[in-house]
């Protein structure tokens, strides 16, 4: 073989393997681009599945809690009844 044809094998060897690198690369490049859609598809899903149950906690809290307020207002009104009921019409400072 001359020094021309071993130049030309050469090259072709190194031009087959620049096109195997290359389609490899592109293999998985896509593959994970595969890979990252399916995740932000399953995110995205999560995400509304936690926005409905976020909506739906915030229309059942004013049904199933009360405030903090709320609460010691209630608890002073029964008091105040609980103590005209002891001390009749006198209050507590007698």
């Amino acid at each position: 073989m001359d020094v021309v044809q071993i130049t030309a094998v050469i090259g072709a060897a190194a031009s087959l393997l620049c096109t195997l690198v290359v389609g490899a690369l592109t293999y998985f490049i896509k593959k994970t681009l595969a890979g990252l859609e399916s995740a932000d598809k399953q995110n995205a899903e999560h995400i509304e599945r936690v926005e409905e149950k976020l909506n739906d906690l915030k229309s059942d809290l004013p049904l199933v809690y009360v405030t903090r307020e709320d609460y010691i207002r209630t608890m002073n009104r029964i008091e105040d009844k609980l103590d005209q009921i002891l001390y009749g019409n006198r209050g507590k400072e007698e």
